[in-house]
Parts: structure tokens; C-alpha cells; sequence
């Protein structure tokens, strides 16, 4: 009842008029391999999401509806601790997103509301209510500064992130300069309230970040700009940190860069630093708080990727993050195969390599296909 409540309300914020539709259908499907060290045998599992998206506007006011259905199939992998423990995070909004798993054996599916909101935008104004993506930081790897969608990094999708139940206004206070303001509403009904205020100077754009909840306060900045003139694009994002949680006050950082070759090669590099390390147990146990996302086992962390279009079907990519503390390492090769405008096949892997108690070399290689088309 209380998800029907705030549906209902969402759906009462989007003007009562003609609309214009913008309605897409994608489906997503990966087969993965994973390949542990401690056993021969491999877990074999498919994973499929079929999104429907639908996106509505007219004159200044806009909405857009994001709708998946998830299914896993694969009896081992949903026994796994991994498949457990994925499924035990849920979005941190005031009510449930995705529908009850529908088990039928060897798999499950279920349903989850991806983004549903409505709002007004014009030269001035951009005022969004309802389940969204709030977007904040400069990071292509880590964004420490947002902690309302952080990426993970590690992720077979690091960009498939929840959103949150907020209400966000931007103003632009020039055509370089803007103010934001965030108020969002939490799983256990607290709120948590972020501002930023961005603007350009003579080094790039530059931003002040502010955020505080009842588990976490941050202030923070945002720079991002070019390299004098010699095409390369460097940025940086960090700040102040207090973990209301486990009572620790912390520094994090990124610094990072980009340049595109003429050759169609592009590299970035991205260096992650914090000040305070935390214990693996401290990690998971706190997964679900503002800072899940922020708490590291090590100190330094080293991030580069590699990508280049061999031709309009071929594209290759290499990313690589690399822990100097106790030299373990993630690399993910990617190689994908544009079928059409619209489809396209790729094959990849997430491989860790280290010591079998270091961070990564702890964890299973997996091997994947994926099956990629939009409608």
C-alpha cells in the first residue's frame, strides 16, 4: 500500500495534457562462467533484463518511466553467497522497488521500477521530483563525492545503480555557474540533503559539495578541466568525511585524466586515495549506509582503461584496477560486435589476480557473452 501511495502521488505530478511518447524496449542478456580456485567445477548462470523505457514531454515538462523485469537462471549460482548477498541490498528509498521473486527451480525472476519521475526544466530551472538519479562528482571510476549513486567499480554493470526518491532543483545562475539542492527520503523515513554550487574559473569548472544524513556528513569539491592546450582532460574530486556509523573521520580523493589519441585510441588513468582503510567485515556489514561505497580496504588504489574502434563493427576496451598495497589486481577486457544500429554481441571477462588473501586475488575469474538490442 505504501509503494501505491507514492506511485499514485508521482503519477499526479505529470500535467494533465496531450504528451508526446517516447517508448523503447532493450533487452540485455548475459551467460557467465565463473571459475573458482578452490573447486574444478564452474558455475554456469544466465542473467537477462528486459527494460522498457518511456520517456514523456511536453513543452517544459518532462517524465520518464524506467521499468526491468530480472530473471537469473542457474540453480547453483542462486544458491551462491555472491547471489545472496547481491539481492540483500536494496534501494535505499521509503518503499520497495522491485516485486517479490517469483522462484521456478533452476531460476527467478522479478520486476523492479528502475526510475519514475516527472519534473520542469527551462534556461533558468530544473526542478525533478520522484525515483531518480542524482549526479554529482567527476569520476569515470570512483566518485567519492556522490553518495547518492556511487559507481562500482567492480561491477559487472557499474553504471546499473538505484535511484533515489528526491526531490532535486538546479539553478542556473549563468550560462557557466549553477546552485543545487537535494532532499532525498530514505528507506528508514530520515532524509538526507545534499547542496552544490558550480561555477567556472581560469583552471576548469570547479563545484562545492555539501551532504549530510543521519549515518554520514561530507564536504567536498569537484574540478574538472583541459591540460593548457595539450588535449588532455584532467579532473579531481574529493573531500572531508565523517562516518556517523563507525565513528571515523577520513580524506578521500581522486585524480584522474583522459586524452584521445588521433588514431581513435582513447586512455584514462584515475588514482583513489583515503586516509583511513577499513576491515572487510566493517565493508560488508555496512554496506547499505552512505558511505558503502567509500570504505576501502587499502589506502591507494590505481585505475587505468584503454579503449579504441577498430572499424564501425569492432571495438575493443581494457580496464585495469590495481591495489599497490598488496599487489593484486581487476582486469576486464571487453571485445564488442555491432550487428546493427541497434544490436550488438560482445565477449568479456572480470579477471583478479594476486595472492589468495589479497583483496582481489580472492575472488572468482568469470567469463561472459552478452547480447545486447534495442527496440
Amino acid at each position: 500500500m505504501k509503494t501505491v501511495n507514492y506511485l499514485t502521488l508521482l503519477c499526479l505530478t505529470v500535467p494533465l495534457m496531450a504528451i508526446e511518447h517516447d517508448l523503447t524496449i532493450e533487452n540485455t542478456n548475459y551467460t557467465i562462467s565463473k571459475i573458482p580456485y578452490t573447486q574444478d567445477e564452474r558455475t554456469l548462470y544466465n542473467y537477462n533484463r528486459l527494460r522498457l523505457t518511456d520517456k514523456i514531454k511536453e513543452g517544459n515538462w518532462f517524465a520518464q518511466i524506467i521499468a526491468d523485469i530480472d530473471n537469473y537462471y542457474g540453480e547453483t549460482y542462486l544458491e551462491s553467497f555472491e547471489y545472496g548477498f547481491f539481492r540483500s541490498i536494496r534501494a535505499d528509498t521509503p518503499f520497495e522497488i522491485e516485486t517479490n521473486a517469483k522462484n521456478y527451480g533452476k531460476g527467478e525472476v522479478f520486476g523492479r521500477i528502475h526510475r519514475f519521475y516527472a519534473g520542469y526544466g527551462d534556461a533558468k530551472h530544473n526542478l525533478v521530483f520522484g525515483l531518480q538519479k542524482i549526479t554529482m562528482g567527476v569520476g569515470r571510476i570512483w566518485t567519492p563525492t556522490d553518495l547518492f549513486n556511487p559507481r562500482n567499480p567492480l561491477a559487472l554493470e557499474p553504471d546499473q545503480i538505484y535511484g533515489n526518491f528526491a526531490l532535486s532543483y538546479t539553478y542556473a545562475l549563468g550560462e557557466l555557474s549553477q546552485v543545487m539542492g537535494v532532499t532525498a527520503k530514505r528507506e528508514d523515513d530520515s532524509y538526507k540533503y545534499a547542496g552544490r554550487i558550480k561555477g567556472n574559473v581560469a583552471i576548469g569548472d570547479i563545484a562545492l559539495d555539501l551532504y549530510t544524513s543521519n549515518d554520514a556528513e561530507m564536504i567536498a569539491y569537484e574540478i574538472e578541466g583541459n591540460l593548457f592546450d595539450t588535449g588532455i582532460e584532467w579532473r579531481s574530486e574529493g573531500g572531508y568525511y565523517k562516518d556517523k556509523l563507525l565513528d571515523r573521520e577520513f580524506y578521500q580523493a581522486i585524480l584522474g585524466a583522459d586524452y584521445g589519441f588521433v588514431n581513435g585510441v582513447t586512455i584514462m588513468a584515475e588514482w583513489l586515495h583515503s586516509s583511513k582503510t577499513y576491515t572487510a567485515d566493517e565493508i560488508v556489514n555496512y554496506q547499505k549506509s552512505s558511505l558503502g561505497y567509500n570504505r576501502h580496504l587499502s589506502s591507494d588504489y590505481l585505475g587505468a582503461s584503454v579503449h579504441y574502434d577498430f572499424n564501425l563493427l569492432y571495438s575493443g576496451a581494457l580496464s585495469v584496477i590495481h591495489s599497490p598495497e598488496d599487489q593484486s589486481s581487476f582486469i576486464s577486457p571487453l571485445l564488442t560486435y555491432s550487428i546493427s544500429d541497434d544490436a550488438s554481441i560482445a565477449i568479456g571477462a572480470m579477471l583478479y589476480t594476486g595472492e589468495d588473501e589479497s583483496e582481489f586475488g580472492r575472488a572468482e575469474n568469470s567469463y561472459y557473452l552478452r547480447l545486447k538490442a534495442t527496440y
